[in-house]
């Protein structure tokens, strides 16, 4: 059974016409770490691997962690009411990127205390 991370990495890798290998080159990941997502093999992919893949997939990273589960799909963008000292010389994208990674450690956080 296909996960949602699969269904979604498969489906736009397909409609770019990719093999998972390609694929696999342009993220700079293993073939074998392609297969195992598309296929469910893979139930909690890094988010590091997430960026290289919609990098390599020319996608919104934010699209890429709400089809692996990481961000809630009507979860507002938390740019305007997270306060974060040291951030003014980031550039738009770099604060979404930590936003995006904090959201990240919610879910996470979320997802453990739910195991309880």
């Amino acid at each position: 059974m296909l996960s949602d991370i699969g269904k979604f990495i498969l489906e736009h890798r397909t409609a770019r016409n990719l093999s998972s290998r390609k694929l696999a080159l342009m993220a700079n990941i293993s073939h074998t770490e392609i297969h195992r997502l598309e296929n469910g093999e893979r139930k909690n992919p890094s988010p590091l691997v997430l960026k290289y893949i919609a990098n390599a997939l020319d996608l919104p990273y934010e699209d890429i962690m709400r089809a692996a589960g990481y961000m809630d799909i009507a979860s507002p963008s938390s740019a305007t009411s997270t306060r974060l000292s040291g951030i003014d010389d980031l550039t738009d994208q770099e604060i979404a990127e930590v936003n995006n990674f904090i959201e990240f450690l919610r879910n996470k956080r979320n997802k453990q205390q739910s195991k309880f």
